[in-house]
């Protein structure tokens, strides 16, 4: 009879009850996987800023077409438009406290041994620093908590992403030289020449992104949202949980696989002893005594 389990598909293949089970496992690892990014701070950072890079790129790919006011294309410029500037208030209201870590870790930097690396390395933090810092004054200014030249702190949050950019410009240059030394070093491995590429592109989109709108060298909203989306997408990669290693197979225990053979052996060579025990006693009581004999024959 056909198992239940068993449906037919289009094209006449069959789907089987493993691999409903194989689907439904992979589909509960997906839900498993986001819910622990999301619960994470910066994993829920990148996961806003894809999406607000997303809409930056339907705003600049609208514009391509100039649409007039009452159509429908205007309709999803201006909410594609709003979701991006409410995503990126947002996230600026988050960074609050980022810059601290940023700040602790400038006098290891101070330490590295390479002339090269160690200016890199000092520039950018600092760069970094002085961003997120000028970011909350910026934030602030926009809440009215400080008073600031109209339009209301916009200035100042261009004036940080120009220092972004040249964080951005730091990590790129520091990667491709970490790139070029792990091409020249034979005891590196292949994994590691990714990872530099990986993080100099990240960079890269980033610092032509943040050019952009810090209007430091203006570009197109349809660019800078395509390479914002591709930088997040690297950057939700760095927090999304790592693959479980595979579970070796445990042994079956000895007893188990021994268990078989005992029975079989009882069941010939103890099964045949038993027998011939019981008929020498019979043979020896009918000796001993004829008439128990007698009965046992007949």
């Amino acid at each position: 009879a056909q198992d239940p389990f068993w449906r037919n598909r289009p094209g006449g293949t069959l789907l089987t009850q493993p691999s409903i089970f194989v689907a439904s496992s992979m589909a509960e690892q997906l839900l498993n996987n986001i819910t622990i990014l999301l619960n994470k701070s910066e994993g829920r950072d990148k996961t806003s800023r894809f999406f607000q890079f997303s809409a930056r790129a339907i705003v600049g790919l609208t514009s391509l077409a100039a649409p007039t006011v009452g159509t429908q294309l205007y309709t999803v410029q201006n909410l594609a438009r709003h979701i991006m500037t409410q995503l990126a208030v947002m996230r600026r209201a988050f960074r609050f406290g980022k810059e601290l870590p940023v700040i602790q870790s400038l006098p290891q930097s101070l330490r590295i041994a390479d002339p090269i690396d160690r200016a890199l390395t000092v520039l950018m933090k600092a760069s970094l620093a002085s961003f997120l810092i000028i970011d909350h004054v910026g934030l602030l200014k926009q809440w009215k908590v400080l008073q600031g030249k109209k339009p209301a702190g916009l200035k100042t949050i261009q004036f940080g992403l120009k220092l972004f950019t040249l964080t951005n410009t730091c990590g790129a240059l520091l990667h491709l030289k970490k790139y070029i030394n792990t091409r020249c070093s034979k005891n590196d491995k292949a994994g590691d020449e990714k990872e530099c590429l990986l993080t100099m592109l990240k960079h890269s989109l980033l610092a032509v992104q943040v050019a952009h709108i810090s209007t430091l060298y203006p570009t197109h909203d349809a660019i800078v949202g395509i390479f914002g989306m591709i930088s997040s997408a690297l950057d939700v990669r760095e927090q999304w949980p790592a693959a479980a290693a595979p579970k070796a197979a445990l042994p079956a225990p000895p007893a188990l696989v021994a268990e078989p053979a005992k029975r079989a052996d009882w069941s010939s060579g103890d099964r045949r002893k038993t027998r011939s025990s019981s008929r020498e006693c019979a043979d020896r009581g009918a000796r001993e005594n004829p008439a128990v004999g007698a009965v046992a024959r007949n």
